[in-house]
């Protein structure tokens, strides 16, 4: 640790702070005579194309020359020493954060005033750097077909990575895994700001449309020490700038249901086509910014502005069952039940039926009564066809559009200085009832909007003190606000004092909306409810605040570079609960008042149970981080250079605020100060019902197992953050962690053509903020008690029991989740163009985290005659409550960092870029990956070793994945006739074919008649297979895909013998197809209509499998859909759009 905080100050006093990534790039090259002899202090010029920005340098006594801190785009180099003709170099494109070697330029004796051009490699080979990286170019970002748009998404084309589930919008979901590494170790920058949220630590807070993205760039594996923040891949957004010109676009796309073939399933069913409406307007504008004298050359300021909307509509009908009038009115002479007969109402006093099954008005409850009318009325009365399931029938409509903004502003003030600031957009909205964002009721009890007007500023300042020093500094700042909004009349019809509920609430601080309770009513077929929203109205908020601050200073053939990683977040948002309190009006033969029927319950304001918070829960997540770095890119001869360097991680983690969290601690927990519960017993009447062991109070029966009240401590075990010696965060700040970092590239022939190149690191990543939210609803901070079997008229006079609940906690250990990435590869260039990439690629995680119980009921505890119930007859069990070690808890799910994974695999791509007519881009993985659990909050077992039950294929697994993607401009030849020429020139075609294996897939295991096989509920039982489950491929149909006669139901007492996955799933084989039509104008002008034909050829690719084994009380499979295909990928889906070029 000492050593550690050494360096770490070494560093600071090197470079204050730095954070998010900078992407820039270099260029570097040699200059020779003819002899071969290195010619030093030759004059060097690099051009930016699109801006005009010159950057100068002369050659090392090598010969050497280097460019550091540039932007991705397209330049062109031009050398000059006197007694040698002037060379130059065109169309150089350099991708964000490559290290391009432009190669060895030789001189020829003459004048400066001769030139002699050079071309550029079109897809040169990596000789100078050892990082798994590749990158999505403009030409495949504006050609290939996207169907929802989203720029993440072009990562699934490249090596070693696995796309779990593919988007038809504008979506904000990382899902793709690289490498081995889970969906949370990937880090997404735009413009370097990080969008990955600390929520889940998968979603983006921000998104941009594909036309405003200049290039994905994304660094896959053992990258250099100047990247950080999260141990999977960086995946680097850069938005397009302006240039010297004036450039713009305008698109509109189009999907409609009528366009699309029909899926398998509906065609089986004779199903129509499912509504599938998507209409997408995008523009964009990009130029210099000229006034007056300033710019007159176009080569200082430039601005870049993009839109994109998604005015997107949708409709979620419904069927329920709704109060009628009469019974709104206590009116039950009408109420019949699905089979036609009249539902009988008895009243709870003397459990007699009603006279004439209406109740009298003096026995009818204002409260109850009062939220029967909030129901909409009945609109639907044709029993035969509904059967008496519903009397109501909806269709609301949701309006979900999206839109996203982007500004550029580019500067450079000088060849010394430049400055770029960015704004970026990203707004969601989900406006309706039913099927909108945060709705929970079944009916469209209440329309609202939720808004997400995202945004974030990025802004970097290039700093170049001389051709061997260059500085970057970095800003970024980023703002998600979630919140509900409600129309008043809405409000209106939904508040207490509005509709009259006057039956009160325990805690009305909670409530300052005053709305009504949520409400169930079950045994009325498919019964209206009412439900808000836990966390209604929302008031959520997420800032990520980062800075950038990165040296790089040239030393012969050394290139150092020094900085870090600096973010502060934010992370205040409510944990969901039922704040307004929540009523079940539902049938019971339990409850002794019951009238038979839910709304005649209400009525009477008779309910089963009601409960409501003591609290509302918030959590004020803060979080820091902090990494430093220096590495050196060493040349230690002209075929071998070296990569290595040292990253510092502090990240310690999140912490409330306001120290308003509480989890279990290990070893808290006090077997004296153990809560009683309520035991099973007979009363005088031999009638079974609940009884306090401490006081002998008598309860109904259903109370048994609730915590008899003042018996104990209900916060056994559990710690508030800060209190008892444990920190703000409930887990230790491990303090600074080491990353360092190893690569080479040996070129072994000397001519640029051939690059061995390897490399090792090791890389930290971070836990989500989901983790610590439901602690901010635990005990002691909040209670929920409920009350049983009461009336709502003395609903404030009633007291109500706790049970015991599932409680969390975090390893205070707090070890921080390990990566280490190994990679060997081989490059080459195989001429036309083609750069082929061949290389072992592997990665071991260590500290990964799990949930593991720590409260689990014994194995075979059920059958234990000592834990039998003795107030019934058979045998049974006493509720799992008493079974439990630790009583007063049910599952003490704990999150830990003990979790490990292995990835190994061969990684083959080929790549042609920025070549004419044709580009493409390949990549094969043949990989495995291996862990014990592929999320976070993955639960593993706690009474069978975990090597045993859980380690396995990942989920994620897949032993193919290849991914083809190509664009082809057809040659125009001499088709020159006026005629002929327009109908053949411009036709463009662009693909995409994906060919994956199936995902692993485990075997279920039910049987008819629910036998409890293990004797615990804490784990279930797996199938035992006795055989290879795998047929093979000439004898799989639709019905069968697998062996089912393998798998045989386990005796009662054990667990089973099957692994976690047994078989694969359905794999993919799919090609998306697009065609061009370009019709030119003028010679800036033109017209580009696309076809886009998503699963082209309409192949049916299934997607899931029936897996469940069900068997008999004989142990025979009765599952005669096993093996059965039961889903299908979607159909053929085609886009049709215009764009306009200028």
């Amino acid at each position: 640790m000492r050593l550690a905080v050494t360096i770490a100050c070494s560093v600071l006093l090197i470079n204050n702070f730095c954070v998010a990534q900078i992407v820039t790039g270099s260029i570097s090259g040699a200059v020779q005579d003819a002899s071969s002899l290195p010619v030093p202090g030759a004059d060097v010029s690099l051009t930016q194309t699109e801006t005009g920005l010159v950057r100068t340098t002369t050659t090392d006594v090598t010969g050497a020359f280097l460019f550091t801190g540039l932007e991705a785009g397209e330049y062109s180099l031009a050398i000059t020493k006197t007694g040698f003709k002037r060379i130059e170099s065109r169309s150089l494109r350099l991708v964000s954060g490559q290290r391009l070697a432009a190669g060895v330029f030789t001189l020829e004796v003459g004048t400066t005033a001769d030139t002699v051009t050079v071309r550029a490699e079109s897809a040169p080979v990596q000789t100078q750097s050892a990082e798994r990286a590749s990158v999505v170019i403009s030409s495949q970002i504006e050609g290939l077909l996207i169907k929802g748009r989203n720029p993440t998404s072009l990562v699934g084309l490249l090596p070693g990575v696995v796309v779990v589930q593919e988007t038809s919008s504008l979506d904000r979901d990382t899902n793709f895994n690289v490498s081995g590494t889970r969906r949370t170790a990937n880090n997404v920058t735009i413009d370097g700001v990080p969008t990955v949220d600390l929520d889940n630590g998968f979603s983006q807070k921000l998104q941009i449309n594909m036309d405003a993205v200049s290039e994905v760039h994304v660094l896959l594996t053992n990258y250099q020490a100047e990247y950080g923040r999260n141990a999977g891949s960086n995946v680097n957004i850069i938005s397009k700038s302006g240039g010297r010109e004036f450039h713009g676009m305008a698109s509109y796309f189009k999907r409609h249901e009528q366009f699309n073939a029909t899926n398998f399933f509906d065609n089986q069913r004779g199903q129509q086509k499912p509504r599938y409406r998507f209409n997408t307007w995008t523009y964009n504008l990009g130029g210099p910014v000229a006034f007056g004298g300033f710019n007159r050359d176009r080569n200082k300021l430039f601005f870049f502005w993009s839109q994109e909307f998604w005015p997107i509509t949708s409709a979620v009908a419904g069927t329920v069952t709704m109060p009628t009038e009469l019974e709104r009115a206590g009116d039950f002479s009408q109420s019949r039940d699905v089979n036609d007969a009249l539902i009988t109402i008895r009243d709870p006093l003397t459990r007699q039926p009603f006279a004439g099954n209406r109740i009298p008005a003096s026995r009818l409850d204002p409260s109850g009564v009062a939220l029967l009318k909030v129901f909409d009325a009945p609109n639907f009365f044709d029993r035969a066809i509904s059967r008496g399931n519903y009397n109501y029938v909806f269709n609301a409509e949701v309006n979900a559009p999206k839109r996203s903004d982007l500004a550029k502003v580019d500067w450079n003030i000088n060849p010394k200085n430049q400055v770029y600031v960015t704004y970026t957009g990203f707004k969601e909205v989900s406006e309706g009832s039913v099927g909108s964002t945060g709705a929970q009721a079944n009916w469209p009890q209440m329309r609202f909007k939720f808004q997400a007007p995202n945004r974030s500023v990025a802004g970097r300042y290039t700093r170049t003190f001389s051709p061997t020093m260059v500085n970057e500094f970095q800003f970024g700042w980023l703002r998600n606000p979630e919140r509900h909004t409600i129309g008043e009349d809405q409000l209106r019809r939904n508040q207490r004092d509005v509709v009259g509920f006057v039956a009160g609430q325990f805690n009305p601080a909670l409530n300052p909306l005053k709305l009504i309770p949520n409400a169930t009513f079950g045994g009325v077929p498919n019964a209206a409810n009412f439900a808000i929203n836990g966390r209604f109205p929302a008031d959520n908020r997420y800032d990520v605040l980062s800075f950038t601050e990165k040296l790089t200073v040239v030393r012969g053939s050394h290139t150092f570079k020094t900085g870090g990683y600096f973010e502060w977040d934010r992370r205040d948002v409510s944990q969901g609960v039922a704040f307004n309190g929540a009523i079940d009006f539902g049938r019971s033969a339990n409850n002794p008042l019951d009238a038979g029927y839910a709304y005649a319950n209400a009525a009477l304001g008779v309910f089963n149970t009601y409960s409501e918070p003591s609290a509302r829960p918030r959590l004020y997540g803060r979080s820091r981080t902090l990494e430093m770095f220096v590495q050196d890119n060493w040349r230690v001869r002209s075929r071998l250079t070296l990569d290595y360097g040292l990253r510092l991680y502090w990240v310690p983690p999140i912490f409330d605020a306001k120290n308003a969290i509480a989890g279990f601690g290990a070893g808290l927990y006090d077997p004296k100060k153990a809560v009683k519960l309520i035991q099973p017993a007979f009363n005088a009447q031999n009638q079974r019902i609940g009884l306090d062991p401490v006081t002998g109070t008598t309860y109904p029966a259903t109370l048994i197992g609730a915590i008899a009240p003042n018996s104990g401590d209900t916060a056994n075990g559990l710690v508030v953050a800060g209190q008892s010696g444990f920190p703000r965060a409930l887990m230790n700040d491990r303090g600074i962690q080491l990353g360092p970092r190893f690569g080479f590239a040996y070129d072994p022939f000397g001519r640029g053509r051939t690059a061995i190149r390897g490399g090792v690191g090791i890389f930290y990543n971070r836990l989500n903020a989901n983790v610590w939210l439901p602690l901010v609803a635990q005990p002691p901070l909040v209670q929920t008690p409920i009350i049983y079997y009461g009336q709502l008229s003395t609903l404030l006079t009633s007291s109500g029991l706790l049970f015991p609940s599932d409680v969390r906690g975090l390893d205070r250990e707090g070890k921080v989740p390990t990566i280490t990435n190994y990679s060997l590869s081989v490059q080459q260039n195989i001429g036309w163009g083609v750069v082929v990439d061949a290389g072992y690629v592997a990665s071991l995680g260590r500290h990964l985290f799990w949930n593991r119980d720590l409260n689990p009921i014994p194995a075979g505890a059920n059958f234990d005659p000592k834990n039998f119930d003795p107030t019934l007859a058979g045998g049974r069990p006493l509720p799992p409550a008493f079974l439990r070690p630790l009583i007063g808890h049910n599952s003490i799910l704990i999150t830990e960092p003990a979790s490990s994974s292995s990835y190994h695999s061969l990684q083959v791509s080929a790549n042609r870029r920025f070549a004419r007519n044709f580009e493409l881009s390949a990549a094969w993985t043949w990989s495995k990956s291996m862990d014990f659990n592929s999320t976070d909050t993955e639960a593993v077992s706690s009474l069978i070793p975990v090597r045993i039950w859980n380690y396995g294929l990942s989920s994620f697994d897949r032993t193919h994945v290849v991914k083809i993607s190509w664009l082809y401009r057809l040659p125009t030849g001499g088709w020159k006739h006026r005629m002929v020429g327009p109908a053949v020139h411009g036709w463009e075609v662009s693909g995409i074919a994906s060919f994956v294996s199936g995902a692993p897939l485990g075997i279920g295991l039910a049987t008819v008649s629910a036998v409890d096989i293990t004797g615990t509920p804490s784990q279930g039982a797996r199938v035992n297979v006795t055989g290879n489950p795998v047929l093979p491929k000439s004898e799989r149909t639709f019905s069968r895909n697998f062996r089912t006669d393998v798998f045989a139901m386990p005796a009662v007492g054990t667990f089973g013998n099957a692994a976690r996955s047994v078989i694969r799933g359905p794999g993919i084989n799919n090609f998306d197809i697009a065609i061009f039509k370009n019709f030119p104008v003028h010679e800036a002008l033109r017209f580009q209509f696309r076809a886009e034909l998503y699963n082209a050829f309409n192949h049916t690719q299934f997607s899931a499998l029936d897996t469940t084994a069900r068997f008999d009380n004989a142990g025979r499979q009765v599952n005669t859909r096993m093996g059965q295909f039961t889903a299908a990928r979607d159909p053929r889906q085609i886009q049709l759009a215009v764009r306009f070029y200028f």
